[in-house]
């Protein structure tokens, strides 16, 4: 398979960073240590290349009522510079995909995971008359995140971002046509997302990099934005949605809206009256082990769930875990086992997020 490529690509072998697939496209997975990389965005600031993100346009008189139908968000209640956690459902309810919706005086703009825009895109088209265009190669995305993000982003674009709130955007005209900056991210840090043609990626970049340089940037890879998101409990599409898994089974009955018709809905009602078998918890690990996806969980011996995402917390310090356990065993503070190199080892459900 030919792996595709960001606009950043050449930047980043400069850099010296290790790469990997991803989503179909040769990605940076780390440029020192993803433990270095972890520590400078909780500390300071990194800069991601996102650029393998999907890109849609959604627009037209019928945008919002197609992108809610097609939606469990109703986007009717996202005004002009406000964005939206959002997932697409199937008929049965399952996730289709995760995935954010920006609203500019053009349209929506919908970023879904890499890889997904053409099922997205499809399953946009099917739930009405707005015309959606796939814009995913010419668009590039940068996550600006850590503490220091807002002081480096004022310095290199020379102006205040201070009047940006958390989920809103503002228009960046200067990135060019139609680029804008929201202060989202999946890091649990303050920061901000950067949209903007693609060509530009490379000056924006660097500029980035050298600003923030006296603020302690580092350039992070996707193997601390894995480490990151986990310790917030930030879902995986790959990972915590594999296989089949509703909203209300992976911990996400916060972005339903139900008073608006919606694909998936009669389904999720009726699941919803019966309640889930199976829930999305986080687990810490009690005694010494790391566990890893694909690992069994059990309960006195017995099988009841599977590790979805797992890892060491770099700032706990302590192995961390996300699992889709049985509905009974969800509760805060019960006692379970994750199978570790063969060996039961001692973990308890604890309350999201981990850190």
């Amino acid at each position: 398979m030919t792996l595709k490529s960001t606009a950043l690509h050449a930047e980043h072998v400069k850099l010296g960073a290790r790469m990997v697939e991803f989503g179909g496209f040769d990605m940076p997975v780390q440029y020192t240590s993803i433990l270095d990389e972890h520590e400078a965005v909780r500390k300071a600031a990194g800069l991601f290349d996102v650029s393998h993100m999907s890109n849609l346009w959604v627009t037209g008189p019928d945008a919002q009522a197609t992108l809610t139908k097609a939606l469990v968000a109703d986007t009717s209640r996202i005004p002009i510079g406000g964005t939206k956690y959002s997932v697409a459902l199937r008929d049965d309810a399952t996730i289709l995909d995760d995935l954010y919706v920006f609203h500019v005086p053009r349209g929506y703009h919908v970023i879904p995971n890499a890889g997904q825009n053409e099922a997205v895109a499809e399953h946009i088209r099917s739930m009405g008359k707005a015309p959606v265009d796939d814009v995913t190669s010419k668009t590039a995305i940068l996550a600006l995140q850590g503490p220091k993000a807002a002081i480096i982003l004022s310095e290199a674009m020379g102006r205040s971002f201070d009047d940006v709130k958390r989920f809103h955007l503002t228009q960046a005209p200067s990135l060019g046509q139609d680029a804008f900056i929201s202060r989202t991210g999946y890091t649990g840090e303050d920061g901000f997302e950067l949209v903007f043609p693609a060509e530009r990626s490379p000056e924006v970049w660097n500029k980035l990099l050298s600003v923030g340089k006296p603020h302690g940037i580092k350039p992070v890879g996707l193997g601390a934005r894995d480490t990151l998101r986990l310790e917030k409990g930030y879902c995986l599409a790959g990972n915590e949605f594999a296989g089949g898994r509703t909203p209300l089974e992976a911990g996400l009955s916060w972005v339903i809206a139900w008073d608006h018709d919606f694909a998936g809905k009669s389904a999720l009602e009726k699941q919803k009256a019966e309640g889930p078998k199976r829930k999305l918890v986080g687990l810490r690990v009690v005694e010494k082990g790391i566990p890893r996806h694909g690992m069994t969980v059990t309960h006195n011996g017995h099988v009841v769930g599977t590790v979805t995402s797992g890892s060491l917390s770099p700032i706990l310090k302590e192995g961390i875990a996300l699992a889709y356990v049985e509905s009974a065993l969800a509760p805060v503070g019960t006692k379970l086992e994750i199978v570790i190199r063969e060996k039961p080892v001692a973990a308890e459900v604890v309350k999201l997020p981990f850190v």
